[in-house]
């Protein structure tokens, strides 16, 4: 029996592509926690095996692309962001500067197991508002001179979220990269992006973009 809940792609737009056409061709219909109906596939797992960080398409996206990603890495964004939304993935990263003090265990630790990023807080299943992380947790991991990235979604917008989702932390990750190698040793070799591998729970597509999904896959 085919698995239709992996995913191996050497670019974003590729993974996108891939990661729509299975989730509307072959998800299971069910209506939502708030009344939408979608198409869903369970425990979806993208695995993109290279350093590619690529725009899906031109104009609007990449420009929501780039701010989503910036305010990732720039914490005063990040803290902008965090003022006028419930919340923002930004403002979780650099609560306690978690990023920092993950980037320095890794220079300390280069073998570290631990350099885990926290999203999804414990205070989040208490909160009576509608929106709350769908990013859960990063998981940065360094082996062989090249930077992995271990990415977990609770429930993921595959056809409009994912985009923006994955090239920003994409960028977080070219960004960890560049802060560790300017911590290297005289004589070290360069540490470059490893995968990206992005696992989701819920892949889902919302059926009020089946027009604009139908002619994404013509």
């Amino acid at each position: 029996m085919y698995d239709y809940t992996q995913i191996k792609a050497r670019t974003i737009p590729e993974a996108h592509r891939r990661l729509v056409y299975r989730v509307w061709n072959f998800g299971d219909e069910l209506v939502g926690e708030r009344g939408d109906l979608i198409r869903e596939i369970l425990d979806m797992n993208i695995r993109i095996d290279s350093d590619d960080i690529s725009h899906c398409d031109g104009g609007l996206n990449e420009e929501l692309d780039n701010d989503f990603a910036e305010a990732l890495i720039d914490p005063d964004k990040a803290e902008a962001k965090g003022k006028k939304f419930v919340y923002a993935y930004g403002e979780r990263i650099w609560t306690l500067d978690q990023l920092n003090k993950t980037i320095n265990r890794l220079i300390e630790h280069p073998t570290s197991r631990r350099a885990v990023i926290p999203i999804f807080d414990k205070i989040d299943n208490c909160m009576t508002v509608n929106e709350v992380p769908c990013w859960i947790m990063g998981q940065f991991i360094l082996r062989d001179n090249k930077l992995h990235a271990e990415i977990f979604f609770r429930s993921n917008d595959v056809f409009g979220a994912f985009p923006a989702d994955c090239y920003g932390i994409r960028k977080l990750q070219e960004y960890v990269v560049t802060r560790l190698n300017e911590h290297r040793k005289p004589g070290e070799p360069l540490i470059s992006i490893g995968f990206y591998s992005h696992t989701i729970t819920s892949a889902h597509i919302r059926m009020s973009d089946e027009n604009a999904v139908l002619k994404f896959l013509s």
